[in-house]
């Protein structure tokens, strides 16, 4: 017998045997070893700043504003959660269930978030879970009136604090003196 455990020759798994002399048998080579070059956990989130964010998401909320409606306040119309009164409603509203749509609401009660969960093409978000991609991904955009309210309060503003107004009001101020 060799160092191998078996002679090399004459056996037709010779060196794929439970190895003797201390060798592994976790090595790739081996039926049971390991991964070569297994998965390693990495982070792929991007640093995206403050102010492009919230640019970002104005502007996309600019853009799909012709496909935005704007409804009252439905949260105290659902005394049970049925996914049947939410298609219903969502149909008053001409809505259809089979396109992608967005809900925008400043707080979501328990009977609506029921209702909701089970309509695989509708998400419904508060404004802290307001994300670029949802906006984007949805076909169709509905707000309540509060959500609306607090979307003109925090992004209806320009970044030095301003209303668009004051700062198109300044532009011709220096266009007259220009000119």
């Amino acid at each position: 017998m060799s160092i191998l455990g078996y002679e090399l020759g004459g056996v037709a798994n010779a060196r794929i045997l439970i190895p003797r002399d201390g060798r592994s048998t976790r090595t790739p080579l081996r039926p049971g070893g390991g991964v070569v070059f297994g998965p390693k956990p990495r982070d792929w989130s991007v640093k995206i700043n403050r102010k492009e964010k919230r640019l970002a998401i104005s502007t996309a909320l600019a853009s799909a504003a012709v496909n935005g409606i704007v409804v009252e306040e439905f949260g105290d119309k659902f005394e049970n959660p049925k996914t049947k009164e939410f298609i219903a409603a969502m149909a008053r509203w001409g809505i259809d269930p089979k396109e992608k749509s967005m809900f925008l609401v400043t707080e979501v009660p328990d009977n609506v978030r029921l209702s909701s969960r089970n309509i695989g093409t509708l998400k419904m978000l508060t404004p802290r879970t307001l994300n670029l991609f949802d906006i984007l991904n949805a076909d169709k955009l509905v707000f309540t009136q509060t959500a609306v309210d607090y979307l003109n309060e925090v992004y209806g503003l320009d970044y030095d604090g301003q209303d668009e107004e004051e700062d198109e009001d300044e532009v011709d101020d220096y266009q007259e003196e220009e000119g």
